[in-house]
C-alpha cells in the first residue's frame, strides 16, 4: 500500500519551480478521472501558487476522458498537440535570463 503520510505535491512542486526557473509544468487531466481526481488536480495547482507567480509556468489541460485520455481519438490528437506547444513554450530564447 502507498504511504501518504508525507504527501504534500503541490508544496513539493511548488519548492522544485521556486529553485529552479527553468522549470515548467504541463498537468493533462480527464474529466471523469477516478484514479488522479480532476478537481484535486486544478485544486492544487491553484492553491501552490496564489500569488500568481508562477502563472506562466503552469498550465493546465483538460479533456473529456478518463484516467488513459489517449484512449479516446479526439483527446489523443489534442493532448498530443497541448504537448507540442507546451514545449515550444517552455524553451526559453537564447539569452533570455530565467525568471523566479
Amino acid at each position: 500500500p502507498w504511504d501518504r503520510s508525507r504527501d504534500n505535491t503541490g508544496e513539493q512542486l511548488r519548492s522544485a519551480m521556486a529553485e529552479n526557473p527553468y522549470l515548467h509544468v504541463l498537468v493533462q487531466s480527464g474529466y471523469y478521472d477516478g484514479g488522479t481526481n480532476y478537481f484535486d488536480a486544478k485544486y492544487t495547482m491553484w492553491n501552490m501558487d496564489p500569488s500568481g507567480n508562477l502563472r506562466d509556468r503552469l498550465s493546465f489541460k483538460a479533456y473529456r476522458s478518463g484516467h488513459m485520455m489517449y484512449l479516446r481519438t479526439e483527446d489523443l490528437e489534442t493532448s498530443n498537440e497541448d504537448i507540442r506547444q507546451f514545449i515550444e513554450r517552455s524553451i526559453p530564447e537564447e539569452g533570455t535570463p530565467a525568471k523566479y
